[in-house]
């Protein structure tokens, strides 16, 4: 009987080509990101009193901008100041205690706004989900969220009139994200952001790192049987 052989740089091959799929996979898999404005988020926090706009586009390609909306009733002026939350300028918080640290707007800024103010986050790279804390919540407060792809309005969540205190609002399952517009409170209230979380999604087509790992380990007992039957 005719014996088959695998020859050395035939097995390396294979292995070599596993492990790229593995490193791939791994490489590619979905990024996520949350901005907390403290010592611990992607670029180590902001100061209490930055100006907040492009800090974390590097890093996570997120950039702030102010005033979403235009238009009346809308502010010109929204307040993106880092405050610390346990100052007299974050205002009163509520509970539950969604928010700590350092939190976006000052509660004397929005005292000088002159309308409802809103912010719009934009992304270098589409985004599948969403998510923020808001804080400082009363009856009545005008607090949304809206997620584009370019300029057409995929989907969008509030918090009911009687919401109160600390909540989070989250979007997904709205396909590729390229903006946010965020509506933290009207030109009545005053109200917190923190805890900024997206993620983007895998590539199309790449393999996820536990598939390429399973495909590695079937690759390798591929080897381990035709050595065996060589071998027989």
């Amino acid at each position: 009987m005719k014996k088959h052989n695998l020859g050395a740089s035939a097995r390396g091959t294979v292995l070599r080509c596993a492990l790229s799929l593995l490193a791939v996979a791994a490489a590619a898999k979905a990024d996520s990101f949350l901005i907390t404005f403290d010592a611990g988020d992607p670029i180590g926090g902001l100061a209490v009193n930055t100006v907040l706009s492009n800090q974390y586009a590097a890093t996570t390609g997120a950039t702030f901008s102010p005033n979403a909306f235009t238009g009346s009733g809308w502010a010109t002026n929204t307040d993106m100041r880092i405050v610390s939350s346990t100052s007299l300028n974050a205002g009163i918080l509520g509970g539950p205690a969604l928010v700590s640290g350092n939190i976006l707007r000052n509660f004397q800024g929005w005292l000088a706004e002159n309308g409802n103010a809103s912010f719009l986050i934009t992304f270098a790279n589409p985004i599948i989900s969403f998510s923020a804390d808001f804080a400082g919540v009363a009856p009545l407060s005008l607090i949304e969220i809206r997620a584009f792809n370019g300029s057409s309005l995929l989907g969008s969540v509030s918090l009911n009139g009687s919401a109160t205190g600390q909540e989070r609002l989250s979007l997904s399952g709205l396909g590729n994200i390229t903006s946010v517009a965020v509506i933290p409170g009207n030109f009545f209230d005053w109200v917190g952001v923190d805890n900024i979380a997206f993620s983007t999604p895998t590539p199309t087509g790449v393999p996820e790192p536990s598939a390429a790992a399973l495909w590695l380990g079937t690759g390798l007992a591929t080897l381990a049987g035709l050595r065996h039957r060589r071998n027989r």
